[in-house]
């Protein structure tokens, strides 16, 4: 997997790239520790425009971001989830908390 970051405006968006699984979710949330210590952004996006395979590893590192980013005070949003990851999102139950958009499909 990919990661990539960028920060702008107060905001880090962390941009995945591959797939998040238990062999590269510890890299994301090495990736979300370091923009809420180093960074301190107000938002936190989670671009998964290129994301092609989430597991169970990917999706508790996906809670974890969110969960660590709500303890420091930034705002969280996963962004562009398509394909398979979408919909194991939306069958295990997270995608709306991880989305911000209740109701969505």
């Amino acid at each position: 997997m990919k990661i990539t970051t960028h920060h702008a405006d107060g905001v880090t968006t962390i941009s995945l790239a591959g797939d998040l699984d238990m062999s590269t979710a510890p890299s994301l949330q090495e990736q979300v520790a370091a923009a809420a210590i180093e960074t301190r952004p107000q938002g936190l996006i989670i671009d998964a425009t290129q994301l092609e395979f989430c597991d169970a590893a990917g999706i508790q590192a996906l809670v974890l971001a969110r969960r660590d980013a709500i303890h420091h005070g930034i705002a969280f949003r996963l962004t562009n989830a398509h394909g398979i990851t979408r919909r194991i999102l939306q069958l295990t139950g997270v995608l709306d908390a991880l989305t911000g958009t209740p109701g969505r499909a």
